[in-house]
């Protein structure tokens, strides 16, 4: 066996240093969470999660443009003239199209100069509604309010850094950039501990999340224009193009209304309860929402890392590739999704009550029914992501009808249930649309049965999560 071959298959593989990458920022459920559970009161919990839920929401600012720039520059890459909708069947010389490349590259630019100021504006105005009826009556409520000011400038900075971030993962370095930005993670992480460890405060927890961002913004400036024989130095900026833009904008918008209704319902809920009820259920809440989240993203790498080779693949016309890629990403997703569901499961309650914390777990059954939510979502989630590789973008049909389900199933059922109304509007809009109508388009984009595709990919792991949930209602 040769040891060099495997170390370097190893460093260079996108699914092994995205979960490295996730890892790290996953290291901080086991060494920052028990620090917040228990250096901060419930208020001061709730408090944070509201800042985290808030700060996630900026991205849907992006109006779907990261996503769409990814998938053009993935196509440039593997040849493509244009970036209209791939049929199956088409194929190109493979060789990179540096023209089309510079053209994309010129007016992403110019739309995320924009979308950083309005991310701005929009943190400002977003956080003084979200955020004022919680830090009435806090002690510590002005430091807060400042350091909401400084995280909202290093936001939209960062948010304009996504230009180099779409760059590197839409030329396929995507194991560059995890592996160096593990590393910085790393940093984030001990920055986080040295706070909570010596004065902990919400205030110094923002500045260290502030700085991480304009590390990141000049760690992806520097690989950006180092990789590829530093061709983006090279090159030429390109006026902006009215009917490039509406090319872009076609698929970019309905990106974007996937991620406001997906992404923005899901963490907003987390932000109303927060109002309504009480300290200790939010609290309780909103942390079983941050584990859900962050084994939803370390799940996620096996196939999203394969994304833009996924497109390069498709607009090269290797289709049988494609789906191999595809089933093998899926298949390590579902696994690793359901595995880390049951271990949060069984371990997470007593955790809390060996570090003596005053947030309690939830139910079993409210958590049986957010993982069944979550994990319904990332099924159909990646079925959409195969088909999108035609550049025929579906999501926002699935989310917003998905959105339209959820919400009139949490609305109605909220008086009677409360706060099971909100994991089991999730389940009713992903069972009984979403994730159906992902999976259809996808099987016929790959012209497969479902057994044929699901058989080897994502059954045998449903069933262990079936058994999984069986024995935790009914026995554990």
């Amino acid at each position: 066996m040769n040891v060099k071959a495997t170390l370097h298959r190893i460093w260079n593989s996108p699914t092994i240093m995205t979960w490295m990458s996730y890892g790290t920022k996953s290291a901080s459920l086991v060494l920052v969470t028990p620090l917040i559970l228990t250096r901060f009161n419930e208020q001061e919990i709730v408090i944070w999660y509201a800042f985290v839920a808030i700060l996630s929401m900026s991205g849907l600012a992006d109006l779907g443009f990261r996503n769409a720039f990814v998938r053009f520059f993935s196509f440039a890459n593997g040849g493509a003239k244009t970036i209209g909708v791939i049929k199956n069947g088409e194929k190109t010389d493979g060789k990179t199209n540096w023209e089309l490349i510079g053209k994309l590259y010129s007016h992403m630019t110019k739309i995320y100069i924009t979308l950083s100021f309005l991310v701005l504006i929009g943190m400002l105005i977003g956080g003084y509604f979200g955020l004022k009826e919680l830090l009435r009556g806090y002690e510590h409520a002005d430091s807060l309010w400042t350091s909401w000011i400084v995280l909202s400038v290093a936001t939209s900075l960062d948010f304009y850094g996504k230009t180099y971030y779409n760059y590197l993962e839409g030329l396929n370095e995507v194991a560059l950039v995890k592996r160096v930005e593990a590393i910085f993670k790393l940093f984030v992480i001990f920055g986080f501990f040295g706070v909570l460890m010596i004065s902990p405060s919400i205030f110094g927890l923002t500045i260290v999340v502030s700085a991480g961002y304009v590390a990141t913004v000049t760690r992806n400036y520097i690989l950006a224009r180092n990789i590829r024989e530093k061709k983006l130095r090279t090159i030429k900026n390109h006026p902006l193009d009215k009917a490039f833009l509406k090319e872009i904008w076609k698929p970019a918008w309905r990106s974007g209304v996937s991620g406001l209704v997906a992404t923005g319902l899901t963490n907003l809920t987390g932000i109303l309860y927060a109002q309504v009820g009480s300290h200790a259920s939010a609290a309780s809440y909103m942390v079983t929402m941050r584990i859900l989240n962050e084994i939803k993203n370390v799940a996620n790498a096996p196939f999203y890392s394969k994304i833009p080779i996924l497109a390069k693949l498709n607009a090269e016309g290797n289709q049988k590739r494609l789906i191999e890629l595809a089933q093998d990403g899926m298949r390590k997703s579902h696994i690793f999704f359901v595995f880390s569901v049951i271990m949060a499961g069984l371990c997470f309650g007593p955790f809390l009550e060996y570090i003596d914390s005053d947030v309690k777990p939830v139910s079993t059954l409210l958590w049986l029914m957010m993982a069944f939510a979550f994990y319904a979502h990332r099924y159909g989630a990646m079925h959409v992501q195969i088909y999108q590789t035609s550049n025929d973008i579906i999501s926002h049909i699935a989310d917003t009808i998905n959105a339209v389900i959820f919400a009139l199933v949490a609305f109605f059922l909220f008086p009677y249930i409360e706060l099971y109304a909100i994991p089991l509007g999730m389940l009713v809009g992903y069972l009984f649309f979403y994730s159906w109508y992902s999976t259809s388009h996808s099987l016929k984009f790959v012209n497969m049965t479902f057994f044929q595709f699901e058989k080897k990919t994502s059954l045998p792991v449903m069933l262990v999560f079936l058994i999984y949930a069986i024995f935790a209602l009914f026995f554990g």
